[in-house]
């Protein structure tokens, strides 16, 4: 099952700290979510089109040094919350 990110979302740098930001409409800074490098790096894949779990696993696994495993369990947590707060859907 593919996963697709929401039309309008936006990484941006503050202070350091990556921070993902729902432009789709009117700007709600109190929905703004704090996102580890890995996070980033995760959303950044989803950005360019529909992605399995599997897939942004392996890529996690080829930019870090963790196992297929933890790198799954990473992504499906954050695709769980993104789903939950409406950021991301399944096909």
């Amino acid at each position: 099952m593919k996963v697709r990110i929401k039309d309008g979302l936006l990484i941006r740098d503050i202070a350091g700290e990556h921070v993902l930001i729902d432009a789709s409409g009117k700007v709600d800074f109190s929905q703004m979510m704090m996102l580890s490098d890995t996070a980033a790096s995760i959303i950044n894949a989803m950005q360019q089109g529909a992605c399995t779990a599997e897939e942004l696993a392996r890529r996690i696994t080829n930019e870090y040094e963790v196992s297929r495993e933890e790198a799954l369990a990473d992504v499906e947590e954050l695709l769980a919350k993104m789903k939950e707060q409406g950021l991301a859907h399944f096909e």
